[in-house]
Formats: structure tokens, sequence, C-alpha cells
């Protein structure tokens, strides 16, 4: 990570994004960006362990997949998309984490975005909205 003021901001956020990458890089908040809600089946024992929700910028489902080789240990299977401006994307999935912070799962392999896992049976997808675009 390069030494920079937002060195100790990134090192601790859960994420690239946060208020202060964006308060910092104002022209990102327009960029396309997509909210994913998408299951993660372990690769070892082909169970369905739990739902991440996240964001990529991007436009569709390509983007989140592109992503995907990071998560370790698990194969993708993609439930929701929700594509608006990167900030509206990240707005969205803050309040989604915070609205289901009680149904949290720590899933068995560790991975960039693992804070971002909820329980299998968790409603957090059906808080997606309906229409798949805002743009």
């Amino acid at each position: 990570m390069s030494k920079n003021k937002d060195s100790n901001t990134l090192k601790y956020s859960k994420g690239i994004y946060n208020e202060t990458y964006f308060k910092n890089r104002p022209k990102e908040q327009g960029r396309d960006g997509v909210l994913y809600g998408v299951i993660l089946v372990n690769k070892k024992t082909f169970e369905r362990e739990c739902i991440k929700v996240g964001i990529a910028a991007g436009k569709d489902w390509r983007h989140v997949v592109k992503r995907s080789y990071g998560f370790k240990g698990y194969d993708l299977r993609i439930q929701r998309t929700w594509h608006s401006t990167l900030y509206e994307v990240f707005c969205l999935e803050q309040t989604l984490h915070k609205e289901f912070e009680n149904d949290r799962f720590s899933p068995s392999h560790k991975f960039g975005g693992h804070t971002e896992c909820f329980n299998i049976d968790s409603k957090i997808l059906d808080k997606f909205p309906k229409k798949i675009s805002l743009r």
C-alpha cells in the first residue's frame, strides 16, 4: 500500500471503497458500479456456504465474475445484481450490511471481502432493488 494521507484509512477499511475514497476522488462517484449478491459454494464440500454482498466497478454480472477470482476456495452463483453509479451502489451496500449485521457469517476460507458474507438463509437478497438498473 502506498504511503499517503489515506493509508491509515484504507488499511482499516473493509474494502477499497469508503467515504474518504469518494471524498478524495469525486469523479469516481459517477462511474458505473454494480451491487451484487452471490452464493459462495465451497469447492471441497460443494455446499452452499454463504451469501456475499459486495460492489464492483462496472455495469453488469461480467464485472462481478471478473472480481470472483479473489474468492479463493469458492465457486460463485450470481443471485442478484443492481447497476447504478459507484457511489449509489456503495451507499446501498453499506445500508444492507448494517441492516443485516445480525446475519453475518464467517466463511471457512478467508479472502478479500470475507467480512461481507451473510448466513445462507438471510433475507438480504430480498432487499435488492427490483429494477436491475438506475442508469
